[in-house]
């Protein structure tokens, strides 16, 4: 049956594995994500969760020199995935039974950062429609200076996700 002619979800089974999925953040809070199954990208970027709520994501980063182009500054294109995966840590947050998949992003480059600095990606919902997310990140240095903004939009899929199906 197409996605678009199923039956919508119960709002109980949504937020069942909203609380599932914030719970296993809550337990990995504050440890580095490469010790967790997690996608390819994540466990490279290796952040920690520092705050989680359906909607809102919080994660640190340190800049590693392999995230740097040839200036000794965190790479555009790191930028690009730290935002990305943030994004898709609080899209996660939701409980949706179908994976949410970027459909568009926008990303603004404000600042820089020097490899062995920390940075703070923040993750927010900013619209939840039946089918359409709109979401948005920032990534900021320690001080709260901006360093980079982006927005995305995620259409909701049928395809459920490894680790919604591991946590039941």
């Amino acid at each position: 049956m197409p996605d678009a002619c199923k039956q919508p979800e119960s709002k109980q089974d949504v937020d069942a594995r909203s609380t599932r999925v914030l719970d296993l953040f809550q337990a990995i809070n504050g440890r580095p994500l490469k010790d967790f199954p997690v996608p390819p990208l994540t466990k490279w970027l290796n952040g920690k969760i520092v705050a989680a709520g359906r909607g809102e994501v919080t994660v640190e980063h340190v800049v590693r020199p392999e995230m740097a182009n040839p200036t000794g500054l965190l790479h555009g294109g790191m930028m690009c995935a730290m935002l990305d995966d943030v994004i898709g840590m609080t899209s996660a947050t939701l409980g949706h039974k179908g994976f949410l998949l970027s459909i568009d992003m926008n990303v603004n480059y404000l600042g820089k950062v020097k490899v062995g600095e920390a940075l703070i990606a923040r993750g927010r919902i900013a619209r939840e429609g039946r089918t359409i997310v709109n979401a948005t990140a920032e990534l900021a240095d320690r001080d709260g200076h901006l360093v980079a903004t982006a927005s995305s939009n995620l259409l909701l899929t049928g395809h459920e996700p490894d680790f919604l199906k591991q946590i039941g």
